[in-house]
């Protein structure tokens, strides 16, 4: 135990620090002082455990936790510490979006184990930080190690990490990597591929984490080998939890290619170099055949909504997963949508002089133009000779209309994909057209209807867009098909304004309208009155052979209703952008 005068001493020492360990990067460097928690119970506060130290890319700070320093016994390395956490901000991760691209990557490399890829992050970074303030910086980085080093620690792991050390720095072998009892030739072949990737990647770091992380599989693929290993490493992760408390971060739903193809075993790229094998195929050096990458949506473009939240929850493991499967379909559907409207700034009108006509002793005196009727004739006769001017309106005086709210609902039976599982279509064009019309200062009531069975739907008409797209993107799984009965809410009765209905289901709706209602009124009666109190367009989009059911088709034209066939699910996407530049674009 250490008495709190050793803490109070840290404090001090550190403190004094921090300006010589920001000159170690950038005498102009702007960062705030480090939160200096002189107890575990402090740094458990600001989500500091395990470690001595981490860093927060939220609000950009450094989290110390001095206690722990004292136990460890590195109280003379204030400056090389204090260092190492500013190369985290300015150097790897550096912020947000770059450490969300090597998670990404690095889950590339580790298939099966993605849980791991924070940590392999973490332990990535450090050494590109200590490798340039050990080398350049002539920092004792060495000494930090040796120190923290201990022979509970060591775990083949950790022994690889440090004999990759001993070869960045030229270090005799055993100076870090001290228990001889985990040495082998694949740990020293291992560590000196990684020094030489460290080496290799220093200025473009965010392009070899992949092979990085295909370098350390085999040490963490077994569950107790890494569970060991990561109690072990526990101390040094101080980034791995960087982006907690990060919102959604844009530009995360596309397939990163360029990351996959960098997902290269080293092992084997070193071997095929000493052999001469220069024929190369479309394999990569794991032997996946690149069509295996999968992508969906648009193009084949986005990574699936399972895979984009558990990234996202390894950024910020207290991230929302709703919130971020809205985030999710909102960022695939925003190229779609419509532009903003401009706003129209209303003219100023003037009165222009467009003619003259006779005045008469009916009209209002200060109409008469006396000049005109002067010119007109010497002698005044009112009624005969007195002129009046004429003037019109320079401004068209154009009214613009208002657009037209949206009821979308959303077949969400059995039959439909759970749009958090499985890329969906119909949500995405659901996204799409609610909201271009939101955009365009319509108001939108979404439904999601499975029945019989339940029914999920917004509160009316709404211009939230959270609550709309967290609706849209939630899962029933239950009954046939779209219930006609959730029309009766919105349109048994004439709203106040007028609305598109859009329903996208399947052929499943042909039963469902001829299904008993258990009262006079059919489901075929209900949807003629709700397209009728609707007052604007009703559209069925049905995932069904335009041919199929024609009879009924017909049958819902008449009354009405337009039918949009798809054959495919990736047809929607075309109705989606012509039905909102259709009704939106305009406005």
């Amino acid at each position: 135990m250490h008495n709190q005068s050793d803490i109070e001493k840290a404090f001090a020492l550190w403190r004094s620090h921090w300006q010589e360990a920001k000159l170690e990067w950038n005498p102009l460097l702007r960062l705030q002082e480090p939160i200096w928690c002189l107890s575990h119970q402090d740094a458990h506060k600001e989500g500091l455990t395990g470690s001595f130290a981490m860093i927060r890319l939220t609000d950009h700070r450094i989290v110390i936790n001095l206690e722990e320093i004292v136990e460890h016994g590195i109280v003379d390395y204030a400056v090389e510490v204090l260092a190492h956490e500013i190369g985290h901000h300015i150097y790897t991760p550096a912020n947000l979006y770059d450490n969300a691209i090597l998670l990404n990557r690095i889950r590339f490399g580790l298939p099966g184990i993605e849980d791991r890829a924070p940590m392999v992050a973490n332990l990535y970074a450090d050494f590109f930080i200590n490798d340039k303030l050990q080398r350049f910086n002539k920092l004792k980085m060495v000494e930090v190690y040796k120190a923290i080093n201990s022979e509970d620690n060591f775990t083949e792991l950790w022994t690889l990490m440090m004999r990759t050390y001993e070869y960045l720095w030229r270090l005799n072998r055993g100076e870090l990597a001290t228990n001889l009892s985990f040495h082998s030739k694949k740990i020293d072949a291992d560590a000196s591929l990684l020094a030489s990737l460290i080496r290799s990647y220093s200025k473009d770091w965010i392009h070899g984490g992949g092979r990085f992380a295909v370098m350390l599989y085999p040490y963490l693929m077994d569950d107790e080998t890494f569970k060991k290993a990561r109690k072990k490493i526990l101390i040094l992760l101080d980034a791995e939890n960087a982006g907690v408390d990060a919102t959604a971060i844009s530009g995360m739903t596309e397939l990163d290619l360029e990351g996959y193809d960098e997902i290269i075993d080293m092992r084997k790229e070193a071997i095929d170099t000493m052999e001469n094998h220069t024929n190369k195929k479309d394999k990569d050096s794991l032997g996946l055949e690149k069509s295996t990458i999968g992508g969906h949506g648009p193009r084949n473009g986005y990574m699936g909504p399972g895979n984009y939240i558990d990234l996202m929850k390894q950024v910020n493991p207290k991230a929302d997963e709703q919130l971020l499967l809205n985030a999710y379909y909102k960022e695939i559907a925003l190229p779609h949508l419509i532009n903003f409207p401009l706003e129209i700034s209303e003219n100023v009108s003037f009165d222009l002089p467009e003619g003259l006509e006779t005045w008469d002793i009916g009209d209002a005196i200060e109409e008469v133009d006396w000049l005109q009727s002067a010119i007109l004739s010497p002698e005044i006769i009112p009624g005969l000779t007195t002129q009046k001017r004429t003037y019109g309106s320079d401004s068209d005086n154009e009214i613009s209309e208002s657009p037209l709210n949206v009821y979308i609902g959303i077949d969400c039976s059995g039959s439909m994909m759970n749009p958090r599982h499985n890329f969906s279509w119909p949500v995405l064009a659901a996204t799409i057209i609610g909201l271009s019309a939101l955009r365009a200062g319509a108001s939108v009531m979404g439904c999601l209807s499975g029945e019989p069975g339940g029914y999920l739907e917004t509160d009316g008409f709404i211009s939230d867009e959270t609550d709309l797209l967290t609706t849209l993107t939630s899962y029933l799984g239950t009954g046939y098909a779209y219930g006609i009965e959730r029309l009766r809410k919105p349109f048994e009765v004439k709203p106040n304004k007028k609305s598109h209905i859009v329903i996208v289901t399947d052929n499943d709706i042909f039963s469902m309208l001829g299904s008993d209602t258990h009262s006079q009124q059919t489901y075929w009666e209900l949807a003629e009155i709700a397209l009728k109190n609707a007052g604007g367009h009703g559209t069925i989009v049905l995932h069904s052979p335009p041919d199929y059911q024609r009879d009924v088709v017909i049958r819902l034209i008449k009354m009405g209703w337009n039918v949009y066939c798809v054959t495919n699910e990736a047809e929607l996407l075309k109705f989606a952008l012509e039905f909102s530049h259709q009704n939106y674009s305009h406005v």
